[in-house]
């Protein structure tokens, strides 16, 4: 069997079918649709066929050089075949060979064709070319790319058959597959490519960027591909128009993809999209139609026709077309979508965003025109209607003729709005948008009032943003009064929400305004100004103050209770706890990233917390605190794995005052103790708590716990018994601050670490677990296994999720409490692969020329693990380089390693 190569990737198991073959006289049919990677599997079938002294060509029917530019008249695909020979005499060269390419190089006329004896001649020296070629030994014909010509290389494929050759065909034409198979008297074989897994995927893309690729990057290509995930060319079209379009970039030791929720487009130049746009002269619009409106059924066909100008039996045939083409499903109930998310961005692109409004107008247009006015078709005529003019420029109305009929455009859209807002309210927040810039004067107030809280209830900060912008410039010079105070008041505040949830510097809407007061606008300027200019974190009063004027629920008395996020710093958790039930949750955006950070980061996911953050500061350029405290927990992050490098880069050099000293303060102090200064870190540690202790009683808390846990854990390791009595007192003042009664996590920590308690331990390593915040439990567990009779279940409770987390620093922290409480860990394998199996693939990636770091990223394993594979690679081979190594596994030494 051959073995696996390197350079290839998710075709192994192909490749192993055809090399089975080579040499015998048969017909192999490799088969995919376009994309497949049907050339790169022909390439590595010639690597192998030189590997085995095996005779090689491979002939390109289809060769875009000058000198083939007009062979159409060639049915043998002579001159192709002569190419091929001539590229590779060096290797087949000898006399024989040279005199048959002159005979058959001079014979091959256009001329030839047109006499069956000439041609018969022809044909005759053309299979005694095949016939020296193959020469008594094994020998194989390549033929890529054939289904432009499939008569011809039917002809060239029989002809190096007789001869005895090995024939492998690439094409994804049925009728040439199975007239190939069927040639002689042994059957031929069929390869067929499917789509790669998502393993090869990833390998795929790491492969070709040569970078790291971010865990969330291949997911996305995925999602935006559909159908075409599994397509190598479609993968590789897309990392390459993303990198050009700067949206993957390198971040944090990855490649990350930038603004993840905005539309992912297939190149214009891709096949696909060539092919619809040249076949149909509406293809293009209606996949971008499709891929624009909330919904499309086989109803609508005769409508987009009329819209189109088209007939309907042509669109009808042209979704059959496109369904055939994999670019459309049909549901059973008639429902069109795309199959690939991309496609149907690419379309749009094509259309652009003017001839698709345009578009839209016209499909409402012909909607009432045939009949399917808003008594019939209520739904779909809004969703027409508001993607066709939302800035207020068209009269909408006049446009699908609805005025005549007494059913004004705004009055229509707020009338669907209604009908769905319980099943869809984003959905009713878009139409009521198109309302608002289509009702008449005396509405408007009314109606921005209801969007803006409509937007701030559902969540979708980027659209509060354009429709206060959008206000402010509609009404920016109106006249004073009690009334447009209020509303300038209320603009202010929801341009500030905006701005915080959407990481958008801007102050439109907030600055103070001719008719606003200028306590409420500067509340809110305040706050923005702060957050992005001096990267200051807001305080729950100062949020409450400039939120005030869309009404909370904010309680003054109750601000000595404890902020939320219980020590952590949790803006989404304050504006919940002001704005109460008339506020949504952002489920995009800077401050929705950050809380994920934060969770994933105690929930133990730390490839998920990392990949935010880069995700975070790929997106959201400016500066605010939610960056430095993603960055602050990366830094952690990587300093465990032992990756101090990249901690130090999340760490930054100090610019101006951090928005939170006392995380960072612990951060700096776990690399002091990783250089394994423990002096110089218990003198850091006191001052860093007593700092920040000043900070608690000022008001922020933020990491205040997490420090004073590692200072105790650093002092109790050292024996410093003084060093943890300031650290208990450091914990009564934190709790001072809080309007708890009972022991708080932190202080049932101390405790435990300060009277060697083991009932503290195990309260507090059940809060923490009950709470499923796996990366304080652990902690928890070796404080409870240094003061349990029983240390056996809480080391290895430990030990398990220090090997989820990557975290080498506490495995190496785990095996040294346990070699002093006499504890033997149950051994664990790094994931279900053995050992050899992840070696030989670390092997393959170096082939490609990948660092540690890619590798790593590829097998999911830590940098470290891979190092120490390589380690017991070089000791067990006696290689003394990576390239030794890749020469040592293609002599085959590894093979029973």
């Amino acid at each position: 069997m051959s073995r696996e190569r390197g350079g290839l990737i998710g075709r192994h198991e192909e490749l192993a079918a055809i090399s089975g073959h080579l040499g015998k006289p048969v017909p192999v049919v490799v088969r995919g649709p376009r994309g497949a990677g049907k050339t790169a599997l022909l390439d590595e079938v010639a690597s192998e066929c030189r590997d085995r002294d095996i005779r090689t060509i491979t002939v390109e029917l289809t060769s875009s050089s000058p000198a083939s530019s007009d062979e159409s008249w060639d049915l043998f695909g002579v001159q192709a075949v002569l190419r091929a020979l001539r590229a590779g005499f060096t290797d087949l060269g000898g006399s024989r060979l040279a005199t048959a390419l002159a005979t058959v190089n001079q014979l091959c006329t256009p001329a030839s064709y047109d006499s069956p004896a000439a041609r018969g001649r022809l044909f005759h020296q053309f299979q005694r070319l095949f016939d020296i070629f193959h020469d008594a030994a094994a020998a194989v014909v390549l033929l890529d790319d054939v289904d432009a010509d499939p008569a011809t290389v039917i002809t060239t494929a029989c002809a190096a058959l007789r001869a005895g050759c090995t024939v492998v065909v690439a094409c994804d034409d049925e009728a040439v597959a199975l007239e190939l198979t069927a040639f002689g008297d042994v059957a031929g074989h069929v390869v067929e490519l499917g789509p790669l897994g998502d393993r090869s995927v990833g390998e795929l893309i790491a492969a070709a960027t040569r970078q790291q690729p971010d865990p969330a990057v291949t997911p996305a290509i995925q999602a935006a591909l559909g159908s075409l995930a599994g397509n190598p060319g479609a993968v590789l079209a897309l990392c390459d128009l993303l990198i050009g379009q700067g949206r993957l970039t390198p971040v944090g030791g990855a490649l990350c993809l930038a603004d993840p929720d905005a539309p992912i487009a297939l190149p214009a130049g891709h096949w696909l999209v060539r092919l619809i746009g040249r076949t149909r002269t509406f293809g293009l619009r209606l996949l971008a139609l499709i891929a624009d409106s909330e919904w499309f059924g086989m109803d609508d066909v005769v409508v987009f026709a009329h819209a189109v100008d088209g007939e309907p039996g042509e669109c009808g045939r042209a979704i059959d077309e496109l369904t055939d083409l994999g670019a459309l499903r049909c549901t059973p109930d008639g429902v069109l979508t795309l199959a690939s998310p991309a496609l149907g961005a690419a379309a749009v692109d094509a259309v652009g965003r003017d001839g698709l409004r345009a578009l839209h107008l016209a499909f409402a247009r012909h909607l009432v025109a045939l009949g399917r006015g808003p008594a019939h078709a209520l739904l779909p005529l809004a969703d027409h209607l508001a993607a066709g003019a939302v800035d207020g420029t068209t009269d909408i109305g006049n446009v699908v003729g609805m005025e005549a009929g007494g059913f004004g455009a705004a009055a229509l859209l707020e009338r669907a709005a209604r009908r769905v807002r319980t099943v869809n309210p984003t959905l009713a927040a878009r139409w009521r948008r198109a309302a608002l810039a289509h009702c008449a004067p005396t509405d408007h107030a009314r109606l921005l009032d209801a969007l803006i809280r409509e937007l701030i209830r559902i969540g979708r900060y980027d659209w509060l943003g354009e429709v206060v912008a959008e206000a402010r410039a509609a009404h920016g010079e109106t006249a004073a009064g009690p009334t447009v105070a209020r509303a300038s008041r209320e603009l202010a505040a929801a341009a500030c929400l905006a701005a915080l949830h959407t990481g958008i510097p801007s102050t439109a809407g907030i600055g103070d305004a001719p008719t606003g007061p200028p306590r409420a606008a500067g509340a809110a300027a305040l706050i923005v100004g702060r957050w992005f200019g001096t990267n200051e974190p807001f305080r729950t009063s100062d949020l409450a103050a400039a939120l005030a004027p869309l009404g909370t629920t904010y309680d003054p008395p109750a601000t000595r209770q404890a902020l939320p996020g219980d020590g952590w710093f949790d803006p989404i958790g304050m504006f919940e706890s002001i704005l109460g039930p008339a506020y949504g949750a952002p489920r995009h955006g800077p401050l929705a990233l950050c809380r994920r950070i934060v969770d994933d980061y105690r929930r133990g996911q730390w490839d998920d917390a990392l990949s935010g953050t880069r995700t975070l500061t790929a997106t959201y350029p400016a500066a605010t605190p939610v960056h430095e405290l993603a960055r602050l927990l990366a830094a952690e992050m990587c300093m465990c794995r032992d990756e101090r490098e990249l901690a130090e880069g999340w760490l930054g050099e100090p610019d101006g005052r951090s928005a939170f000293p006392t995380l960072r303060s612990r951060v700096e102090m776990g690399l002091l103790d990783r250089r394994g200064q423990a002096d110089a870190t218990l003198a850091f540690g006191q001052r860093a708590c007593a700092a920040a202790v000043r900070e608690a009683k000022a008001g922020d808390t933020t990491g205040l716990h997490l420090l004073i846990t590692r200072q105790a854990f650093v002092a109790s390791s050292c024996g410093a018994g003084e060093d943890l009595a300031e650290v208990q007192e450091a914990a009564k003042a934190c709790c001072a601050h809080s309007a708890e009664r009972e022991p708080s996590v932190t202080d049932l920590l101390v405790t435990a670490m300060a009277q060697n308690s083991f009932p503290a331990a195990r309260a507090a390593a059940t809060a923490l677990r009950a709470g499923g915040y796996r990366t304080e439990f652990a902690t928890a567990c070796l404080v409870a296994a240094r003061t349990s009779d029983e240390p056996r279940p809480w080391l290895s409770a430990a030990d398990e999720i220090a090997e989820q987390l990557g975290d080498t620093r506490l495995r190496t922290y785990i095996k040294s409490l346990a070699r002093t409480r006499g504890v033997t860990l149950p051994r664990r394998t790094t994931g279900s692969r053995s050992s050899t199996e992840v070696e030989t693939r670390i092997i393959q990636l170096i082939r490609q020329g990948m660092t540690n770091r890619q590798i790593a990223a590829v097998i999911r394993f830590s940098e470290k693990s891979v190092e120490r594979h390589l380690t017991r690679l070089f000791a067990k081979t006696g290689c003394r380089s990576r390239l030794d190594l890749v020469a040592a596994y293609e002599r085959g030494v590894l093979a029973g390693a």
